[in-house]
């Protein structure tokens, strides 16, 4: 059979999944999509699949973050053709090699729409904890509620601000909607000293045993005390009474980030990429 790019549909949650527990954390993003959410096009985006005698060897999630699972270098152009020359998406996502594979593709063949960034995270190692950690735990950390939108909220900004280098209300106001999600959802740690949140962590994609660390902010004002390692330390034994295994992804840029994270017992397993627009 010919390879080719095929549409999938519902009928393909499955085979999708089992696709994607082929290299469960690196697919964590996408994998949390599919088994919440299911192939809908609506609530997900429209996800493709290069086949080749029928079996799936990468799949592409075209949404409003496009992610890009597998290693098959034949798909990344075939992909590039999909997505076309108008870009509706707002960051490319995915393991390294393929990710900076296809936006190079895009870029080259439509630089107008795909090749105008506002960055690239070329190499965001991918760190996985099995174990809790053996390090001081902060007692002050404790899930963050709806009486803490409002600091939490401006953690966030800031957070994010800092992280891509604009502000996360530049495509509306759906972040507020966002972060509130989270509260509800008890995917949001913190410390909370007289009103105000001064340390945040929160727990992003989650499929079955496993979440995803995201969104670790600190007050400006009290960086360089030694916060984050027992704060973080204090959340990760909270979290994997829910989820045993937990990951992130870092830029390799942040020395004392990965330090940190290795203190904890985090080891490198991967490695992703970011393209922001």
């Amino acid at each position: 059979m010919t390879p080719r790019v095929r549409a999938l549909t519902a009928a393909d949650r499955d085979a999708t999944l089992n696709f994607l527990a082929q290299r469960p954390v690196e697919n964590l993003f996408l994998a949390s999509k599919v088994a919440t959410f299911g192939i809908d096009r609506r609530r997900v985006g429209q996800l493709y699949a290069y086949e080749r005698d029928g079996e799936i060897t990468s799949v592409m999630l075209d949404g409003g973050t496009i992610f890009v699972a597998g290693f098959d270098p034949h798909a990344l152009p075939a992909f590039v053709g999909q997505l076309g020359p108008i870009r509706r998406c707002s960051s490319i996502l995915g393991p390294a090699v393929s990710v900076l594979g296809l936006f190079l593709g895009l870029a080259e063949r439509w630089k107008g729409s795909w090749g105008n960034v506002s960055n690239v995270r070329k190499r965001q190692p991918l760190m996985l904890l099995e174990q809790a950690p053996a390090v001081d735990q902060d007692p002050r950390v404790r899930l963050l509620t709806e009486d803490d939108y409002s600091s939490y909220l401006d953690a966030s900004v800031h957070m994010y601000t800092d992280e891509i280098g604009s502000s996360p209300f530049k495509y509306g106001s759906g972040y507020e909607r966002f972060v509130l999600q989270r509260l509800r959802d008890r995917d949001a740690y913190g410390i909370v000293e007289d009103g105000k949140v001064i340390f945040k962590a929160d727990l992003g994609p989650k499929w079955g045993d496993q979440a995803q660390l995201q969104g670790v902010w600190v007050d400006p004002a009290l960086r360089g005390q030694g916060i984050s390692v027992p704060a973080l330390s204090a959340m990760m034994h909270q979290a994997m009474d829910r989820f045993p295994r937990i990951s992130l992804y870092v830029n390799d840029f942040n020395t004392p980030a990965i330090r940190s994270y290795e203190h904890l017992g985090f080891r490198e397993v991967g490695a992703l990429a970011t393209v922001h627009y």
